[in-house]
């Protein structure tokens, strides 16, 4: 029987999750803290794996934070994302092998795209071996885009045998070029600065809500997919 909405499951219901994310400017990660919260706080088992991205082309220049040249640094790896290449990853033992319930991938948008990072580890055969046949979300952490990472995701976790069920994008507050502007300072300074070019800044970071959005976008997965569950079971 499935419980009310908002309460913990049963042992028997108990879903194993699993997150896989990147995260670059602690944002993402974040993000999959404020996921594993609420995935807890319904009682599921979660398992959280943070893809390192080890690359020597580009971590000496994407692996500073704060960075003392953050818009050229950024622009380096511009002709690779737009080509859709790869990289080499460093993969958790928990995104490698496991029978999960569910699993959550979120990435950063790149240049509109999905980050390298988490294109490399779905183009990885760990990734065919944790999604193959297990239902799957994407969820997107930018400064203002998010509609093609989230597509590349769905596509690339479908690839792998994955069914998407759900999709969520995290977005920063203030419009296109003073959020910009306050995103490469905090980029350069390592912390949210107020004035930019004498220019009041809003903040760089994630909004203020992304914690009840997280548990809002949880509460969703977690009923679809027992009710899902249900479902099979009184049909097998």
């Amino acid at each position: 029987m499935v419980e009310p909405k908002g309460e913990a499951m049963s042992v028997q219901e108990k879903l194993k999750v699993l997150i896989v994310y990147y995260t670059l400017t602690k944002q993402a990660g974040k993000v999959a803290d404020a996921l594993a919260g609420a995935f807890e706080s319904r009682g599921c088992e979660v398992a959280k794996a943070k893809i390192e991205f080890t690359d020597e082309r580009w971590v000496p220049k994407l692996s500073q934070f704060p960075m003392k040249r953050p818009f050229p640094q950024i622009v380096s790896i511009l002709p690779a994302q737009l080509r859709h290449k790869t990289g080499e990853i460093g993969t958790p033992p928990e995104a490698q092998a496991g029978d999960y319930d569910l699993v959550l991938l979120a990435s950063p948008t790149w240049w509109f795209q999905t980050s390298m990072p988490i294109r490399s580890y779905l183009e990885s055969p760990a990734a065919e071996a944790i999604l193959d046949g297990k239902p799957f979300a994407t969820v997107s952490i930018s400064r203002r885009y998010y509609s093609i990472n989230l597509r590349q995701q769905k596509k690339l976790g479908e690839k792998n045998g994955g069914r998407f069920v759900d999709k969520t994008h995290f977005v920063v507050a203030g419009g296109q070029v003073k959020s910009m502007c306050s995103w490469l300072g905090y980029m350069k300074h390592g912390q949210p600065q107020e004035r930019v070019f004498g220019l009041k800044m809003p903040p760089p970071n994630l909004k203020p809500d992304y914690e009840e959005q997280a548990r809002r976008f949880v509460e969703g997965l977690v009923d679809g997919v027992l009710r899902r569950s249900v479902v099979t079971e009184g049909q097998s």
